[in-house]
């Protein structure tokens, strides 16, 4: 399943590991988590360029070889990136944005 929100791909990306473990490993409050994971709170694109990495990282191990998904992540990356330089820094992706729009 491809995630479709914010909600799915943090909860893919999380896999077996509860929000309090997560949260460690992306660096920020279980709480906060909480609220990105019910999509309250739209994600900083650091913990949504993080949930892609874990989640093509898990993609490509249960498939025992690489897909063209690491050539479509790092694209992904590299417009993050951009979008950081763009907004310096502040740039969230919430629930309501389609795809391609971002809100600040």
């Amino acid at each position: 399943m491809i995630p479709q929100s914010q909600k799915e791909l943090i909860r893919a990306a999380r896999g077996s590991l509860t929000q309090a473990e997560f949260a460690r490993e992306l660096q920020v409050d279980r709480s906060c988590l909480s609220r990105y994971e019910s999509e309250a709170l739209g994600a900083p694109t650091s913990v949504i360029n993080h949930c892609l990495v874990s989640l093509a990282q898990t993609i490509e191990r249960d498939a025992g070889h690489a897909f063209p998904i690491a050539e479509a992540l790092s694209h992904a990356r590299e417009a993050v990136a951009a979008l950081e330089r763009l907004e310096g820094g502040n740039t969230r992706l919430t629930k309501s944005s389609s795809p391609g729009k971002v809100r600040k």
